[in-house]
């Protein structure tokens, strides 16, 4: 049988009249908050707003409620009816047109709320981000190995310019992935990201914001020792770490 996906629709809740909602229970242990909302536009339409996926336009409400429950079946959990608020969605779909696709400490994000499709979903977000346009970068202290950056792409699901600014504050961890629909903004906010984690003690290795501190060198400070095996060790603790796996050479 033919399912009638929908058309994409812009997520102005001006012209949203909701009927129901509801919020993903008992999820996967990789899941964010979800919600999934119904409700009426102009005429016969109805639509369909998923945390993760956006809102779409149908013709009449039995194709809107066979799409809910496709969506539903791309989860694991029980939904549970819920009062109707957009409230919940804003926080992955900001105001502002900004969206948090990924954020490694925080499971509120798109990519928490994509169901069995978030490997596959991440990957190819993933693929669009390395074939953009970096624009602005900043690296951290070489002790970290991360980096903040700036990088204009195109969306794969719907083919429009954005601009994603990827936090790294160390390599491996803390990652935390925002697009934004302008540049502007998104410049701005590249640039509240460079100073709000600088910090004297760990200077970034290279940066092209104004006033921010800087060491190209990006020499260890005191108290800190880097091993040829490429571990970090405290000075005052190198003895202990010695004992329990035997003489070491600095790097």
């Amino acid at each position: 049988m033919h399912m009638n996906p929908g058309m994409p629709l812009d997520a102005d809740t001006r012209r949203f009249r909701p009927a129901m909602q509801w919020e993903l229970r008992d999820s996967g242990p990789m899941d964010g908050p979800t919600h999934i909302q119904v409700g009426s536009l102009r005429g016969r339409e109805w639509y369909v707003d998923h945390m993760g996926f956006g809102a779409r336009r149908f013709p009449d409400k039995h194709a809107a409620w066979a799409a809910i429950r496709r969506l539903m079946a791309m989860h694991q959990g029980r939904w549970e009816q819920v009062p109707c608020t957009h409230k919940p969605f804003y926080t992955v779909r900001r105001s502002d047109g900004s969206r948090v696709l990924y954020d490694q400490n925080e499971p509120e994000c798109l990519y928490g709320s994509w169901g069995t499709l978030k490997e596959r979903r991440w990957e190819t977000y993933c693929g669009a981000f390395q074939g953009g346009t970096t624009l602005r970068r900043t690296e951290t202290h070489s002790l970290f190995e991360g980096a903040i950056t700036l990088t204009e792409y195109r969306d794969p699901f719907d083919d429009g310019v954005r601009f994603v600014l990827e936090r790294i504050r160390e390599s491996g961890g803390d990652w935390r992935v925002i697009d934004y629909p302008s540049r502007d903004l998104a410049e701005t906010r590249y640039e509240q990201s460079v100073r709000a984690n600088a910090g004297e003690r760990y200077p970034y290795k290279s940066s092209d914001v104004e006033g921010v501190p800087v060491d190209r060198v990006s020499a260890d400070p005191p108290g800190i020792r880097r091993l040829a095996s490429g571990a970090v060790v405290a000075t005052a603790d190198l003895a202990e770490y010695e004992r329990l796996y035997g003489r070491t050479e600095p790097r």
